[in-house]
């Protein structure tokens, strides 16, 4: 009997308890888990699916804010208090990686809090790649293809959008209207496909210049169109200037020599009888100025007697 007590021992002793075995097992039934996940594909806006998980996820675990971030789609959205301690997950989706998520809260998560976290991401990344996929047609679909700035389409509706936000909440709205100079002696003498990486140049001056609630538009050709909302008239011609000389600095090398362009720049703010029409024929007039009194600046029309000022 002793020899076989020893023989006992010492094979309990070579064998391992898996780890899956040690971790903490979620603690939510699969009734809940089935109705989060029909819940959350009653929509395709991926904010809205997280603001709806966040609410719904309450009852299993504490959980005061949740951050999403997609870098490549430019996407950071944030949900409640970004408190100090954090749990950091990849969403990925048969190998499509949807973005990363992070919860916050003011003190640190338990082990089966977080195996909770992790049962319920799982009712999440299907609805959420959805939602993405939704998001990118919607994109595509009010988006220049050539140099991804927005179309007239988009530009329509959020002109609109933003004059009735600026009302509601009595902030300024400017608007710019940028002309590339020359452009089609640029397209004569370096040939379209040059004509090409210039207008995208530009645009990624341009985006690099404004602000993150800012928005630009491909209006036509070479001509484009910024939003720039709550931005004084001093505040807009900064930024119309900053544009201005990003773009005047601006060298592409070319299979016949480098290549330099200039832009002009018509700027126009909301004033209270405006409507979109207006306003864009008060910034299409600063623009012709511009153009008239020797290019490469900016002309602003900051009065309801549309006399644009030129500097």
């Amino acid at each position: 009997m002793a020899t076989q007590v020893s023989n006992m021992s010492a094979s309990n002793t070579d064998k391992l308890t898996p780890y899956s075995d040690l971790a903490a097992k979620p603690q939510i039934k699969s009734e809940v888990l089935v109705r989060l996940a029909t819940f959350l594909q009653t929509t395709l806006d991926y904010q809205k699916i997280l603001t709806l998980f966040k609410q719904e996820i309450a009852a299993a675990v504490l959980v005061d804010g949740i951050c999403f971030e997609h870098k490549e789609n430019d996407i950071y959205f944030s949900i409640g208090h970004l408190g100090t301690h954090s749990c950091n997950y990849q969403l990925t989706a048969q190998s499509e990686v949807l973005g990363d998520i992070s919860f916050y809260r003011s003190t640190r998560f338990r082990e089966h809090e977080l195996a909770n976290i992790e049962a319920l991401m799982g009712t999440l990344v299907y609805p959420l790649r959805n939602a993405m996929r939704y998001k990118t047609a919607l994109d595509q679909a009010f988006r220049d293809p050539l140099t991804g700035a927005g179309n007239r389409i988009a530009l329509d509706d959020s002109l609109k959008r933003e004059m009735e936000l600026a009302r509601r909440h009595q902030y300024e709205l400017s608007l710019l209207m940028l002309d590339l100079d020359h452009f089609k002696a640029i397209n004569d003498g370096f040939g379209h496909l040059v004509g090409d990486e210039v207008l995208k140049a530009v645009v990624g001056e341009i985006k690099n210049c404004i602000r993150q609630t800012d928005i630009c538009f491909r209006y036509g050709g070479e001509e484009f169109v910024v939003l720039l909302n709550n931005a004084n008239i001093g505040n807009a011609r900064l930024i119309a200037e900053r544009i201005r000389m990003a773009v005047d600095s601006l060298c592409l090398q070319t299979d016949n020599g480098p290549l330099q362009a200039t832009i002009s720049c018509g700027l126009a703010i909301l004033q209270e009888k405006d409507d979109a029409h207006s306003l864009m024929c008060k910034a299409d007039k600063a623009l012709y100025k511009a153009k008239q009194t020797g290019r490469n600046k900016v002309c602003v029309n900051e009065n309801k007697s549309e006399a644009a000022l030129c500097e």
